[in-house]
């Protein structure tokens, strides 16, 4: 006998609302309810996001509130606005304005965004440089000089560059500079040396290392790695905190217009950007370095 027609509704609904769950990567705090919810792919993996969220747990409790917890949910920029939308996380910090003011315009966030801190993306190769690349150059200058290596006569370690290839914000920023020298390597015909590697960004720039790939990364995600592995990679390009400079990495908190904590995460938005918050993101160092720096002055 065929199940109810009512029946399988709800069944389908159930089976929509469980594979729409999103479950945090981490959670931080020991006591409480999970009360803030932030969505982002790098400086979680830094440890950047575990540390933010203990600091502030520590300055509401001291201001009277009850212990809560913070979960981490690790997700690049395109899928961090997918979760803002859906109401899945609090906040999102992401990496790319256009992107941000769109959701913004599309009522996905609220208005306005927040400044978090600067990231800085890096172009990074193998230590043989089979490129030729000069660290003197401009980024746009050392793409063309990776192009023509590509594309000419064969090396050893042969000339390849590895693209995360997954909509993130590294993404996007590699694909605006094979676009600034006039190239879409991932067009048809389909370029053989271009690599494309979805993965998160520790693993894809470890990835690049393994295999003596050039790629673009970020300073917070080579800080992460040992020291061992990151010593097997150059650094030929690293961006500055110039609001011109093509490689600068701008990081913003979004707050979901379908928060489940709007209150909380205002609250935490508020207190990222004040002296408190910043002072935890630059006082934030592996290996004694410092990761990212605060966002500039208005």
């Amino acid at each position: 006998m065929a199940p109810p027609i009512r029946f399988l509704a709800l069944a389908a609904s159930l089976l929509a609302a469980t594979c729409s769950a999103v479950s945090p990567d981490a959670v931080y705090g020991t006591k409480g309810d999970l009360k803030l919810r932030i969505g982002n792919g790098g400086a979680g993996q830094s440890g950047l996001i575990g540390v933010l969220a203990e600091a502030y747990i520590k300055d509401r409790v001291a201001d009277g509130a009850k212990p809560f917890k913070v979960g981490w949910y690790k997700s690049d920029t395109t899928f961090t606005i997918g979760y803002l939308k859906t109401g899945d996380i609090d906040v999102g910090i992401t990496y790319n304005v256009a992107a941000e003011n769109i959701a913004i315009n599309q009522s996905i966030a609220t208005s306005p965004s927040y400044y978090a801190f600067r990231d800085h993306f890096l172009f990074v190769g193998p230590k043989a440089n089979p490129a030729n690349i000069s660290k003197s150059d401009d980024i746009l200058t050392m793409f063309s000089d990776l192009l023509a290596g590509a594309t000419g006569e064969p090396t050893d370690p042969p000339v390849r560059f590895l693209s995360r290839y997954d909509k993130s914000a590294t993404n996007i920023k590699e694909v605006l500079l094979w676009a600034g020298i006039g190239q879409v390597p991932w067009a048809t015909a389909y370029s053989t040396w271009y690599h494309q590697y979805i993965a998160f960004p520790i693993q894809a720039l470890q990835a690049a290392i393994l295999l003596n790939e050039y790629t673009i990364t970020d300073r917070g995600t080579i800080l992460s790695l040992d020291k061992k592995t990151r010593d097997q990679t150059v650094i030929y390009k690293a961006g500055s905190d110039n609001a011109d400079d093509l490689l600068l990495n701008p990081a913003h908190l979004l707050i979901s217009k379908n928060a489940p904590n709007a209150k909380e995460a205002e609250t935490f938005a508020k207190w990222l950007v004040s002296k408190k918050g910043q002072a935890v993101i630059t006082g934030f160092k592996k290996d004694g370095q410092q990761l990212y720096s605060g966002a500039p002055s208005s």
